[in-house]
């Protein structure tokens, strides 16, 4: 069989199944290469067609003719990308949507998985669109489409995929229950649309409108579909609610025009994580392509059925909530890699670090900086006598004494058990030897009530006290400021003790 494809002319006995032989075996915690695909598709016609489209940008192809085979090449090689045919979702054990749900349970970075279905854009799918999205797909592209469309889908695609992976990310939600979420009664949902015209024309904007408030009908209650005018919706405002998904519904005269203005949303600090998604009244390949390598989300005709607009504007609220759920856990993971879970202050690790900072600030600002090393006197006294419990809620209580009493630029951390240290920024002798004995008195005032006593519990704290001028190493004031705490302690305790470089 042979078949020609613009000016390349291809003989099936020429294009074999596996062109590059993987010779190792993959761990499913290695990440997809960026460059090989696997087309799964029952037709021949289809597959070489595709392969050789796909090999002509230099993506490594693999082909299989049904699931039991895409199965068995992924179990050798991971793909950046699967390309499925909707024909092989049925009801059978090797169904295609099975297969997919299977692998985004195995896999927290794997391949994206696009279905390809033969119809028109604007034909009624059945339920297929859901079907696919909800299994875990990334989309559903109509047969014909464009190549070049095709090809700006999945590079869109695997670079959505790309930035999951470095925030550790679950390849997007994929329509898969998430253990964490609360299905009862899900948060409500910001869904803005807007219309992008050539001129003012009152009737596109009503049929806009219209449109939104059919989309409305068939999305679930928590998700809202809202009108702003595009002047509105620009806006730097940084005290308004980010939306999760903007549909940008761009009249056939402005297509040109909605391009910039979908890059300049993006840009906006507050729209960071928003999914945009441009509804064309018209346009062509050239444009949506252009528009999937400009960083769209989705890109979708206005006559496709609003069911099938509601599934997708759905889907894409789902990933923007996945995703900032998803950035929330990296942002505690990095606090809590950096905080004491006691008393909520900084850690040694975040300290070192932070006195770097603060030795050079104090160079080139040519000023003076403080080290201040706290010790809680008689602690294991404490602890003996009271418990542990007790112990705690004096090192809380410290801990809220040094938040009140200090700036809010200056250093504060516990360093071990009840060890603490502060750091004062632009600050000299006289100035640091102030501010310790002021710490100091106040920690002796504070009344720590006990359970069951009649008489509160007093504590003292001793102090040392490092200044310099920057030059010396951190590690050796570090050493000052502790070899001053035991001379602090030495003197009797509940005084501060300095070590001042000459």
């Amino acid at each position: 069989m042979s078949l020609q494809i613009g000016k390349f002319f291809f003989n099936s006995s020429q294009i074999t199944l596996e062109p590059f032989k993987s010779r190792f075996q993959y761990s499913k915690e290695d990440p997809p290469m960026t460059g090989r695909i696997l087309v799964v598709d029952p037709l021949p016609t289809n597959r070489m067609v595709l392969k050789a489209k796909l090999s002509l940008t230099h993506y490594d192809v693999s082909v299989a003719d049904g699931i039991e085979q895409a199965q068995d090449l992924a179990c050798k090689q991971a793909f950046a990308a699967v390309l499925v045919s909707t024909a092989l979702v049925d009801d059978t054990d090797t169904c295609a949507l099975k297969w997919i749900k299977t692998e985004r349970l195995n896999r927290v970075d794997g391949s994206i998985f696009v279905f390809m279905h033969d119809g028109a854009v604007s034909a009624s799918t059945d339920g297929m669109l859901n079907k696919c999205l909800s299994a875990g797909a990334d989309d559903v592209l109509n047969r014909p489409f464009s190549e070049g469309v095709m090809m700006a889908r999945i590079r869109n695609l695997m670079r959505d995929n790309a930035s999951n992976r470095e925030l550790n990310v679950p390849t997007l939600v994929h329509g898969l229950p998430n253990e964490n979420a609360v299905s009862r009664c899900p948060p409500p949902k910001r869904i803005v649309a807007t219309n992008i015209t050539c001129t003012d024309t009152p009737q596109f904007t009503s049929s806009v409108q219209t449109w939104g408030q059919a989309l409305n009908q068939e999305l679930p209650s928590h998700c809202a579909v809202e009108h702003l005018p595009l002047p509105q919706l620009m806006k730097s405002d940084p005290t308004s609610m980010e939306p999760e998904v903007v549909l940008l519904v761009i009249q056939s005269c402005a297509t040109e025009q909605s391009l910039p203005i979908m890059s300049q949303l993006r840009a906006h600090a507050r729209m960071q994580d928003a999914r945009i998604i441009l509804v064309f009244d018209s346009s062509n390949a050239l444009q949506k392509a252009r528009a999937f390598d400009l960083g769209a989300h989705d890109v979708i005709p206005l006559d496709m059925s609003v069911a099938d607009i509601a599934a997708r504007v759905e889907f894409q609220s789902r990933i923007h909530s996945t995703v900032c759920d998803k950035k929330q856990v990296v942002r505690e993971g990095l606090k809590q890699a950096v905080t004491d879970p006691l008393t909520g202050l900084h850690n040694r690790r975040y300290a070192n670090a932070k006195l770097q900072q603060m030795q050079t600030d104090c160079l080139n600002g040519d000023s003076s900086f403080s080290i201040l090393a706290f010790d809680v006197d008689h602690f294991k006294t404490v602890n003996d006598r009271y418990g542990h419990a007790i112990g705690d809620k004096v090192l809380t209580t410290l801990a809220d004494t040094l938040r009140k009493n200090l700036r809010q630029n200056d250093l504060i951390c516990r360093t071990g058990g009840e060890e603490f240290l502060v750091a004062l920024s632009h600050t000299n002798q006289d100035q640091a030897q102030a501010s310790a004995n002021r710490l100091r008195k106040a920690v002796g005032a504070l009344n720590i009530p006990i359970e069951g006593k009649s008489s509160p519990l007093h504590v003292t704290v001793s102090i040392g006290l490092s200044v310099q001028d920057g030059t010396l190493p951190i590690k050796d004031m570090l050493e000052q400021a502790d070899r001053a705490l035991y001379q602090a302690k030495a003197r009797g305790r509940n005084v501060v003790a300095i070590s001042a470089v000459a």
